[in-house]
């Protein structure tokens, strides 16, 4: 992965060239994998927020500007409306709300409503846009693909592998529908008020794909009732459940060791390479 290293400063040289006339005082997000984020203030007052990407691999991704203008109209929460698009600088008006922590938790049904307006979105839109599309067989090889770079510099424990192989070899279990899939809705992309969903941000990692690529952050991070809570919420307001679900779920949120496994080697954070070697040496 070719990795580069944006800086606050280049950011706001480019934004200014852009036409974005910014004050000197700024705050840095440096939290993200993917991306450096900077909070700045235009000279009129106006909160901005910018955004520069750490590697020019393909996550980046080219569409994310054209889909958001697809579905702001369509949800019921606010999503970036980029001002400035280059392949080094994205720029927009700060949206409503803050992020939310771990423990965030909702208070009413917004997150599920929303999740579940975005899936029942026709997918051929969003394709023509751009938005990659992950079909079940493609989603197994890309997670075989892990296991395999992860087993090659971790000590997996034995019941892991065993269930990830069940998991993969059980191709009836797949889903066969996909959706408009928002992915990663980590509580960092999460704006919100108190225990309200108020916005959505960081729609890089949108692909067409399983519906269930939008409840992992949430099983991770949501109490086991509040998850079920979303569930029903999503449900009630027109998404499928189907029997497996909350296992297929769960096994797609037991790969993030590996995933910030990988991610800690490639980057030299020993933290993330720490904690990956401990938790996939367990069985689960």
């Amino acid at each position: 992965m070719d990795r580069v290293s944006p800086s606050a400063e280049s950011m706001l040289r480019e934004a200014k060239e852009n036409g974005l006339d910014l004050l000197d005082q700024h705050e840095v997000d440096q939290s993200g994998w993917d991306y450096l984020v900077l909070h700045a203030t235009a000279v009129d007052g106006t909160r901005w927020i910018l955004r520069a990407p750490r590697h020019t691999d393909g996550l980046y991704l080219p569409a994310e500007g054209r889909l958001l203008d697809h579905v702001r109209p369509l949800l019921p929460v606010a999503v970036p409306d980029w001002r400035i698009s280059t392949d080094t600088l994205i720029a927009y008006p700060r949206l409503p709300g803050v992020q939310a922590d771990e423990f965030w938790s909702p208070t009413d049904d917004l997150l599920g409503r929303t999740i579940a307006i975005l899936h029942a979105l026709p997918t051929e839109p969003a394709q023509a846009l751009g938005v990659p599309v992950f079909d079940p067989d493609r989603q197994r090889q890309w997670i075989a693909d892990l296991v395999e770079q992860a087993r090659a510099e971790y000590v997996i424990a034995d019941e892991r592998l065993r269930r990830w192989q069940d998991w993969l070899d059980a191709t009836g279990r797949w889903p066969r529908a996909m959706v408009l899939a928002r992915g990663d809705l980590h509580p960092q992309h999460l704006l919100v008020d108190g225990g309200r969903l108020v916005g959505l941000i960081d729609w890089a990692d949108a692909t067409i794909s399983d519906p269930s690529m939008d409840f992992v952050d949430p099983y991770a991070y949501l109490s086991p009732a509040v998850f079920e809570r979303l569930l029903a919420d999503y449900e009630r307001h027109g998404g499928h459940v189907w029997p497996g679900m909350r296992e297929h779920i769960a096994l797609r949120a037991s790969l993030e060791p590996v995933i910030s496994g990988l991610y800690g080697l490639e980057t030299g954070r020993a933290d993330l390479i720490d904690k990956a070697r401990a938790d996939l040496s367990r069985a689960q």
